[in-house]
């Protein structure tokens, strides 16, 4: 398909989901950061998740724009095995939590949970993240080249990725990675 190549795949090692973008300059805002994780980890994260990981399926493929012909981030779609909203409860409270102490700025009136698997970002450059505005979270490309996802969203529609408990909550640093090749981690429940 146009535009489709290896280099537009997220790296299996950092898959994950994205609650939202905070930019910590100092260690005074990473320790800020990582005492009201644990303040919201004891407020509600415990007691909505039950004190256990939570089972979720990764199941079938979106996009982010509007043309599927025209696609910059294709994703696989996320939700609880046990059909119920909790995973979506806790995302969108930890980022009212964190809007709310002034460390993240509001985007969007709930986490739209997903996993990037495609993103062509990445096109450029595997890391291609690490060229990102650090202060803004955009891009500092002009344009991005899209690929044509039509014929993917069709043979990948309802597609089945498999179950993860999913068992934390971190405070990943972008552009960095930790010896299993996960993000270094600043913070985590």
């Amino acid at each position: 398909d146009d535009g489709v190549s290896s280099s537009l795949f997220q790296n299996p090692s950092k898959l994950h989901l994205t609650l939202g973008t905070l930019v910590l300059l100092n260690e005074q805002e990473i320790q800020k950061a990582c005492d009201l994780l644990q303040r919201c980890k004891e407020d509600f994260v415990d007691q909505i998740a039950g004190g256990k990981p939570l089972t979720v399926e990764v199941a079938g493929v979106e996009y982010m724009n509007d043309d599927p012909a025209m696609t910059d981030v294709l994703y696989a779609k996320v939700h609880m095995k046990d059909g119920s909203d909790r995973l979506q409860l806790i995302a969108d409270q930890l980022v009212e939590r964190f809007v709310a102490s002034g460390l993240m700025l509001k985007e969007w009136d709930r986490v739209k949970l997903h996993a990037t698997v495609m993103n062509t970002l990445f096109r450029k450059d595997p890391s291609a993240e690490e060229r990102n505005n650090t202060m803004t979270g955009k891009s500092s490309f002009k344009e991005r080249e899209s690929f044509n996802g039509r014929n993917i969203l069709k043979l990948f529609e309802n597609f089945y990725f498999g179950e993860v408990q999913l068992d934390s909550v971190r405070l990943s640093q972008r552009f960095s990675s930790d010896a299993s090749g996960y993000y270094a981690t600043s913070g985590q429940l």
